[in-house]
Parts: structure tokens; C-alpha cells; sequence
């Protein structure tokens, strides 16, 4: 098997580094492998000297299963940076037009705008969430011609700190690694979850990780809302061994063995003495989960958004969210509108798997700046690979 028959894909965590490699004939995982690695993406307190020894270990490990050498990957990651911008531009048309050159010729000035703007990020995604011609919305590109005089585009871009893009780039490439394309890690990942949850038409995705959280918002197949808070996992230990005056391991281990018993995240008064510890641990993480939501759903945008009678449903993500597994979670009435809350359980292969299917499929959302141009591209489709 050659270089050109398979893909590799690299999730860059805080607290884990997960490898997987898939056939792209046959779309088989041929092999998942993970480390646990702690990290810093924080622009303040940047440090990932550790990692370049297990990605190397990683990447000679699956070399070794493969019998291959790998020199592309493609990466998954999540800083404390990243951040979504929403633009819409119009544009009005006197002459002949051409859909596909109008379509670009937006995209591209919306492309050089946040740039500008943003000299010093780097665009990672851009998502394309309407078209307006005239007063006809669509959500992914027509496949027909249309008369119009004015064409809108709105359209949402993530992006991360581009000195921390180049250090991660030029740590790949010490290890003789070039990276194909780089992901944030919870848009893919809740991408790729969002199609189990076809039964509701709204879903709020909750993805708890180290030292962050990110929630992302669909509407159906649309990607609405993005956005990463610097409030995780280790925020709620941090919290457990202050209030608790017990060391950080101490709070983490008591933290992990909440979800291997049956508990409750009721905001409630301690009932005895020996129940305090749980009890008061359970508070602390419901007051955390608490805050993540209430960040991000407490607007009048938001209550707009929900007070329509659709089904909803919350699912949370994340190695953070573990703590969740065996526990029933209840949240202010406000936020009643949800019809179902839940754990999605990931694991390496899952995660990985998230990257191959983004990177293979179709997204009529994604505009594609990183890959190199296919021949024989459609008509529409070759809209998304304008940024080579």
C-alpha cells in the first residue's frame, strides 16, 4: 500500500495524542493508536516540547504496522485562541452574470477582508451558511442558473493564532512530517455526530476538553453557531481542590470516580455529613456546566432561536464530559426547550474517524482552501477549491 491509498490522521489534545490511519480504497480504519500527552495551545504558556517525542513514537509505531513511511498528516486541534467571525457581503449586477464567477468573487473578497482585518490568525475553516439571490434563499449552491440582481453571502470563518499555526507546522516538520490540512477539532468531530441525531432538528453540541470548552450549533445539516470558552475540565478540578482543600490528584481521582457511581447533578444542600464530599463535588461540577451553557445561550438571539417549538437536543462531547456518563444532568428551567441531553461516548478510532469522513465527504457548507485541485470537478464544486 502506497503513500496515495491511505490518510493519516492526528487529533492534537491537551491531554491525549490519537493517531489514525485509514484506507481511502475501501475506507477501512487500518489502525488507531494513542498517547497521553499534556500540552498547552495557551499563547501565554505555550508548550508542546513533549509532544514532539510521542508524535515521533506514534508516527514509528504505526510505520512499523503499516510498513510504510508516512510523511503527510492531517491535523485535529483546538486551542483557547480560536474564535468564529461572521461576515455577509452583497453584491448588486448590471451585467450578464455568471453564478459560479459571482459566488467566488465574493467568497474571495470575504476571504481578504478577515485577513486584513485579522493580519495575524489564520483561517482554518470557512463556511458558507446562505445564499441569498434576490429574495430566493438557499443553503448550498444551486445547480441552475438563476435570474438576479443582487447576490448575499453569508458566511462563517474559524480561525486560530497564526504564530501558533507556524509552531505546530514547524514541529510536524522536525519529525519530516508535512500537514496536509489542519481542523478544528470540535466542529469536525460534531460534524461528524450530528448526523446520529437526524430526529431532532436542533442540536447543541458541548465539547468539554482540558482547559476549554467549545459548543457548536446545528440547525438540521447547518452549522449555525461556533464558539470556544477558555472553561474545562481542569477548571472543575481546579475548582474541586480549592473548595475541597485536597491536592489537584486528589480532585481529579475524585472527580473520575463520580462517574462510576449513581449520582445526581442537583444543585441541593448536603443532606449529611458523609454524603458532603459528593455532594459538594456534584455542585461544583453542575455550577461549571452551568456557566459554559449560560455563555453561550443566554441571549436574545439565542431565546429567539429555541422558542419555536422545534425538537432539541444537547449532547456533550469531550474527555471533560466523561464525568457526565452515569449522572442525570438537570439545568434551569429556562433551558426546558431541550428534548433530550445526553453523553455521546467517543473513543480514538471515533474521533479519527471524524477528520477521514470531513476530509472524504462532500460538506456543502466548506469551502476547501487547503487541498490541491481534483480534475474533473463539477461545475458548483470546483467553488470550493478556490484557495490553492
Amino acid at each position: 500500500m502506497s503513500e496515495k491509498n491511505f490518510k493519516v490522521f492526528v487529533d492534537f489534545g491537551s491531554s491525549k495524542i490519537r493517531l489514525g490511519i485509514f484506507n481511502k480504497d475501501n475506507t477501512k480504519n487500518i489502525i488507531t493508536l494513542e498517547e497521553k500527552c499534556t500540552s498547552s495551545f495557551d499563547k501565554k504558556d505555550f508548550n508542546i516540547d513533549h509532544s514532539k517525542e510521542v508524535i515521533k513514537n506514534l508516527i514509528k509505531s504505526a510505520e512499523k504496522r503499516i510498513e510504510k513511511h508516512i510523511n503527510k498528516i492531517n491535523l485535529m486541534i483546538d486551542t483557547t485562541d480560536m474564535f468564529s467571525v461572521d461576515i455577509s457581503l452583497k453584491k448588486i449586477f448590471d451585467m450578464k452574470k455568471n453564478i459560479q464567477d459571482d459566488i467566488q468573487s465574493i467568497l474571495q473578497e470575504a476571504k481578504n477582508t478577515v485577513q486584513k482585518n485579522y493580519y495575524n490568525k489564520k483561517i482554518i475553516h470557512m463556511i458558507v451558511k446562505k445564499y441569498s439571490f434576490d429574495d430566493k434563499i438557499f443553503y448550498e449552491a444551486p445547480i441552475k442558473n438563476l435570474d438576479y440582481k443582487s447576490l448575499v453571502l453569508e458566511i462563517k470563518f474559524i480561525c486560530m493564532s497564526k504564530e501558533v499555526y507556524e509552531i505546530l507546522e514547524s514541529s510536524f516538520n522536525e519529525n519530516y512530517l508535512t500537514v496536509e490540512n489542519v481542523y478544528c477539532s470540535s466542529y469536525v468531530r460534531s460534524a461528524n455526530y450530528n448526523k446520529y441525531f437526524d430526529n431532532y432538528k436542533k442540536k447543541v453540541i458541548i465539547d468539554i476538553g482540558f482547559k476549554k470548552s467549545a459548543i457548536v450549533i446545528f440547525e438540521e445539516k447547518r452549522l449555525l453557531y461556533f464558539n470556544i470558552i477558555p472553561v474545562g475540565g481542569k477548571h472543575i478540578t481546579n475548582d474541586i481542590s480549592l473548595l475541597l482543600k485536597i491536592s489537584s490528584d486528589k480532585a481529579e481521582t475524585l472527580k473520575k470516580n463520580l462517574n462510576k457511581s449513581e449520582t445526581t447533578f442537583l444543585d441541593k444542600s448536603v443532606q449529611n455529613e458523609e454524603s458532603q464530599t459528593p455532594e459538594l463535588t456534584n455542585q461544583i461540577i453542575f455550577a461549571r456546566v452551568d456557566e459554559i451553557i449560560k455563555l453561550n445561550l443566554t441571549n436574545e438571539y439565542f431565546n429567539q432561536f429555541f422558542d419555536k417549538n422545534d425538537l432539541c437536543a444537547l449532547i456533550f462531547i469531550g474527555e471533560g464530559s466523561n464525568i457526565l456518563n452515569k449522572n442525570s444532568i438537570y439545568l434551569e428551567e429556562k433551558f426546558d426547550f431541550f428534548n433530550e441531553i445526553s453523553v455521546y461516548e467517543e473513543n480514538s478510532s471515533i474521533i479519527c474517524e471524524s477528520g477521514y469522513n470531513f476530509n472524504k465527504s462532500y460538506n456543502f457548507q466548506e469551502v476547501n482552501f487547503f487541498q490541491k485541485k481534483q480534475k474533473n470537478k463539477g461545475f458548483f464544486e470546483k467553488i470550493f477549491h478556490l484557495f490553492n
